[in-house]
């Protein structure tokens, strides 16, 4: 699972993201200022086909505000999306944006906020479908449960079963490695070829994503233990620690938290792939949502139904070189398809997963994974 997965190995990337960015959210870059700009026509027609959408934007241009505590895998991402946003729809909110990646601790703290029944920190939430999960109705309730369509219809057979949450992008977990360490014919293509390497290989302290590889139609359980107990990691790191895959601390990590985190290095100049193993392939979802209890919860609305537009979409890929499978036009959904055209099998690790596998997310058989993982 990754409840810890892709968050509590990326504090010192949320650090360098605060440098990069400071506590308020600026105007964006010129590629963000020229989406939002070109965006305007499309939006402009959603509102006049839209009358619940019309009505939204000017309660968010009352509300005047926009308070997010959110981070991607591209540094500018989220400050190119909302400053396209803020273009896009003619508006001036005041942004303030605090960078973090550590998805869980943020997902927590919102269900305590809830709890004691204070304003949300962050008026849009950011997760994976664990986390949606336990913020959901079936969890701490956190979620304003919202008839996204009737705001934009977009958004269509989208939303999550519990109208909760819309997905933002789609993470292909694989085997990260140093393209300068390991040769191309050295390369896993299955997870059984990950033990055959001398070359040492690292791993999350926290299991990612192993937990999903014991659903029956993955490894399954027995065989999930089995594989954790041969397989020797030679050091652990954290999902966006992938700088020391590229000075050749590590020769590889298994399992990498998305294909996606090693092109963001890759597009910096780092020597560093990712491979799609054929039985152990991924698909892991990233959803946005809004608290009950969130300070502007209509300019957050707004802002989580424009990630699903072509506009903001486009602005997700640029930065993150990730993006929603299940909509039209995306290169996600083409690198799935031309992996499964490859004998790739991948497991759906979505928001319905997590609801239909609780046994594969309990702390007790996640504690079991990192255990096993661990002692050696």
């Amino acid at each position: 699972m990754r409840l810890g997965l892709h968050g509590l190995g990326k504090l010192s990337t949320a650090v360098a993201l605060a440098a990069v960015f400071g506590t308020a959210c600026g105007s964006g870059d010129d590629g963000a200022k020229k989406a939002g700009a070109d965006a305007a026509a499309a939006v402009k027609g959603r509102i006049a086909n839209t009358p619940a959408l019309a009505a939204l934007v000017e309660a968010a241009r009352k509300e005047g505000a926009l308070d997010l505590t959110w981070g991607l895998d591209g540094p500018k991402t989220v400050k190119n999306l909302t400053a396209a946003f803020n273009t896009a729809y003619g508006l001036n909110l005041k942004v303030t944006l605090t960078p973090n990646q550590n998805l869980p601790a943020t997902s927590a703290k919102l269900g305590q906020e809830y709890k004691a029944k204070s304003p949300a920190s962050s008026d849009a939430y950011l997760g994976n479908a664990e986390l949606s999960y336990g913020l959901g109705p079936k969890g701490t309730d956190a979620l304003a449960k919202v008839d996204w369509e009737k705001i934009a219809p977009w958004t269509k057979g989208q939303a999550n079963s519990d109208g909760t949450v819309l997905p933002l992008l789609d993470l292909l977990p694989g085997f990260t490695y140093n393209t300068t360490l390991i040769k191309p014919d050295e390369v896993p293509k299955t997870s059984a070829d990950v033990l055959k390497l001398t070359k040492p290989v690292a791993s999350t302290p926290y299991a990612a994503q192993f937990n999903v590889l014991g659903a029956k139609d993955a490894m399954g359980v027995d065989a999930l233990h089995t594989y954790l107990r041969n397989f020797k990691a030679a050091g652990y790191l954290g999902c966006g620690e992938l700088s020391r895959i590229a000075s050749g601390e590590f020769a590889g990590m298994w399992i990498s938290c998305g294909k996606n985190i090693g092109e963001v290095f890759a597009a910096q100049g780092a020597p560093i792939e990712t491979a799609i193993l054929k039985d152990a392939a991924i698909v892991s979802t990233r959803y946005a949502g809004v608290p009950k209890n969130s300070r502007h919860p209509n300019a957050a609305k707004l802002f989580v139904s424009w990630l699903l537009t072509p506009e903001a979409q486009k602005l997700v890929f640029a930065g993150d070189h990730a993006d929603d499978s299940r909509l039209p036009g995306s290169r996600t959904a083409q690198q799935i398809k031309d992996y499964e055209a490859k004998g790739v099998k991948f497991t759906r690790a979505d928001y319905e997963f997590a609801a239909g596998h609780p046994d594969l997310y309990s702390s007790a058989f996640k504690g079991q994974l990192i255990k096993l993982l661990t002692s050696k």
